[in-house]
Order: structure tokens, then C-alpha cells, then sequence
């Protein structure tokens, strides 16, 4: 049975046990359902070390009609539909990023009724008072690892490692203490590998150094991160 067929199986037999019992609602939870796996089969992601991974946090939005209607039984809502996620992505190999899958239902007034709009939990914005820093137009976001979504802003040399001192500390056992350095001259972002067992990878290519484009994508161990350069 393949991955797809697998996820579909287990989906199908998830929502008949958990959503058997009706809901108060045009809004069927297991619509919900089947949106949130299509959602974590989208974003899942291989890494260089071998593993699929896929994001831990989701919202689930809903119309402020069916969000009022399925309140009530919010929690057990929730519940199932991480518990789901969690089955799905055992029977098929995926490791959530950041823990265990985490479901938040929310109200949008802007949704008609009976329908769903899931996403994945929002990346935090970075403060506007460095955008004026002219070594701050450098950023690189999380794509995937832990912490699952921050944001650094890159300083004139930025250290990337598994070490506490590091300027972006990273909880992956595949990268080393000291695993890459990110120096800014002359507005011009380089990355150079320091040397780490793992090695860096630059769109999927290992470099030992890299002169960074915006929407390059930075993979270190299970950890990938996306460069973006401000104007």
C-alpha cells in the first residue's frame, strides 16, 4: 500500500471512530479532518538527513456562524484532530517539527458557512524598529526544525550551531556546536561551513561557502531555513 493510500486508510478509519456522533453545525468535523491531513501531506518536507518531516501547529478556520455552533465541543475537537494527524503521520514515517500535532479552531467573520481555511500557525513578524539597521536587511525563517517558525535577523557575523553560545542556537542532533557563520560585507550575505560533520547545504547543494539570494534555502541537519533579503 503506498503513502497515499496508507494516509487515506487511516483517515478513513480515524473520522468514522471520532466523528460518528453529529455536531451542531453545516460544518462537518470530519471535513475538518480531511482538510488538516491534505494541509500536513502539503507541507511535509525530506531532509538531507533522510527524515519527512512536517509542521507540529495548524488553525483550523472556521466561520464565525459554525465556529459559535461547534464551541461547545471545541476541546474534544481539537483533540481528535491532532490525535489524527498524529496516526496519519506514524503509518507513513513523518516526525512533526516541534513536538506533538497541535489543532486550534478560529473564528473568521470574513468565511462563508461550511467551509474550512486551514493553515499552518503563523510565523512571528519581526520588530519594526530594526528595519531601518542597514545590516538588518538580512533574515533567515524557519521552514522546518526547532523552534519551528522564528525569525533571526542576521547581525555582521552570525554563528549557526548545536552550542548554547551561538547566535541562532539550534535543537538538532545533526548539526554540530559550531556548524556555520553567516558574515554581511559590503551588503552582501555569505555563508560559510565551519567545518561541521553534517555539512551545509544551499538548495539542496553542499557548499563549503555561499554568497546567499533571497528565497535561498539553508539546510543544516533537519533543520531548513529560508533567506530573505529586505530592501
Amino acid at each position: 500500500m503506498n503513502w497515499f493510500a496508507r494516509i487515506e486508510r487511516s483517515l478513513a478509519d480515524f473520522v468514522e471512530r471520532a466523528f460518528a456522533r453529529g455536531f451542531p453545525s453545516d460544518l462537518e468535523p470530519a471535513q475538518v479532518a480531511r482538510k488538516l491531513v491534505a494541509v500536513m501531506e502539503a507541507q511535509t518536507r525530506n531532509s538531507v538527513d533522510g527524515g519527512t518531516y512536517a509542521p507540529s501547529g495548524y488553525e483550523a478556520r472556521v466561520s464565525d456562524l459554525d465556529y459559535e455552533r461547534l464551541e461547545e465541543h471545541r476541546d474534544y475537537l481539537e483533540r481528535q484532530w491532532a490525535d489524527l494527524l498524529e496516526d496519519c503521520a506514524a503509518r507513513v514515517g513523518i516526525t512533526f517539527s516541534d513536538g506533538p500535532a497541535r489543532i486550534k479552531m478560529i473564528a473568521r467573520p470574513d468565511l462563508p458557512s461550511g467551509t474550512v481555511d486551514v493553515r499552518v500557525e503563523p510565523e512571528p513578524t519581526v520588530a519594526e524598529d530594526i528595519s531601518d539597521d542597514p545590516h538588518h536587511r538580512f533574515f533567515l525563517h524557519m521552514v522546518q526544525g526547532a523552534p519551528a517558525y522564528g525569525i533571526f535577523a542576521l547581525e555582521e557575523s552570525t554563528v549557526i550551531g548545536r552550542s548554547e553560545s551561538s547566535d541562532i542556537f539550534l535543537l538538532d542532533p545533526g548539526i554540530s556546536r559550531v556548524h556555520a557563520r553567516i558574515d554581511i560585507r559590503d551588503d552582501i550575505a555569505t555563508i560559510v561551513d565551519c567545518g561541521s560533520t553534517n555539512g551545509t547545504y544551499i538548495n539542496d547543494a553542499r557548499i563549503d561557502r555561499h554568497n546567499l539570494n533571497d528565497g535561498d534555502e539553508i539546510v543544516v541537519g533537519s533543520t531548513r531555513m529560508r533567506v530573505e533579503i529586505r530592501d
